[in-house]
């Protein structure tokens, strides 16, 4: 039976991402992407640290056995490399198509998470999860479908359905949402082993970091954020790190504890609700335009939810 306290955690993480993601839209427009990914990833490190060692007790690691220890350690490996990977594909696509087409097609996260979910661990899926996440989802695609005077003529608009970026761009996509489930049904197995979310989010970010930090060595443009000709730009990169602690080093802690609660597959497809919070907040706080379609979108969520929560 699902309890209400997942169901704010659950909420509290949408909301983090949610303003994280406006955090970061902003923040790109003046920082090369991966450099700020390791700059956010560092500070993220370290919150996540200081965070492990409040709500954390590090001696659960010692009621491990070798066996145990070692699988988790390899879960949190995962996670960590997965979300990071995720990341890195996620720039790259919004590099071949648009942020239009790309947060549409990295929602299908879902649908990787239950399948995880449902092979894995043996969680149950029900239709009302199906149907309300299916309504849940087409918001998000409605949302990202563009106004007409931001259309292209219809000769551009052929060439570009069938240009190599446009394939290579929703791929990426695709493997976004693919290393993105994995990485959160990794965490959540991380969680299960320990009974912990502090610690197991400290780990992976750690293995993230780190291997940024190596494919920095041959890449050197991940380490141009702590240059000296980047300080102009500075606060921009501390604005992304503090919204690095707060989304990924603490709401995924919180997500992954309303998993433990509801269970990986209900809390995921409320997730799903994300997009349209971002959504709120950049009219709100960007001043973005309000279009129509978004009314159209938030009573396909409301009956959504509905769905999920009453049926």
């Amino acid at each position: 039976m699902a309890e209400l306290i997942g169901y704010i955690f659950t909420l509290d993480a949408i909301i983090t991402w949610a303003l994280a993601s406006v955090v970061y839209k902003k923040g790109l427009e003046k920082t090369h992407p991966k450099a700020n990914l390791l700059f956010r990833l560092c500070c993220t490190t370290l919150g996540t640290f200081i965070f492990s060692l409040i709500f954390g007790n590090y001696i659960i690691l010692r009621n491990l056995n070798n066996s145990e220890l070692i699988s988790y350690l390899i879960a949190c490996l995962i996670s960590g490399i997965s979300v990071t990977i995720g990341d890195l594909m996620y720039y790259m696509s919004l590099k071949k198509i648009d942020a239009s087409r790309t947060y549409p097609l990295v929602q299908i996260s879902l649908i990787f998470v239950i399948f995880f979910s449902f092979s894995l661990f043996g969680e149950e899926v029900t239709f009302s999860i199906i149907l309300g996440g299916a309504l849940i989802l087409s918001s998000v695609f409605i949302l990202s479908t563009k106004d007409k005077s931001e259309k292209t003529d219809l000769k551009k608009s052929m060439r570009e359905r069938i240009s190599e970026d446009l394939i290579i761009g929703v791929l990426l996509a695709i493997g976004t949402a693919f290393f993105w489930a994995l990485a959160y049904v990794s965490f959540n197995q991380a969680r299960i082993l320990t009974g912990d979310v502090f610690i197991s989010n400290f780990l992976r970010v750690s293995f993230g970091m780190i291997a940024i930090l190596i494919l920095g060595l041959f890449q050197r443009e991940y380490y141009a954020g702590f240059k000296n000709e980047n300080r102009i730009n500075l606060k921009y990169f501390i604005y992304i790190g503090i919204a690095g602690i707060l989304s990924l080093g603490f709401a995924d802690a919180v997500y992954i504890k309303a998993a433990e609660i509801n269970g990986l597959i209900l809390t995921s497809t409320f997730t799903v609700n994300t997009p349209m919070v971002q959504q709120i907040f950049s009219i709100l706080i960007l001043k973005e335009k309000f279009r129509k379609r978004f009314i159209i979108a938030v009573i396909l969520i409301i009956i959504g939810n509905y769905i999920i929560l009453f049926l």
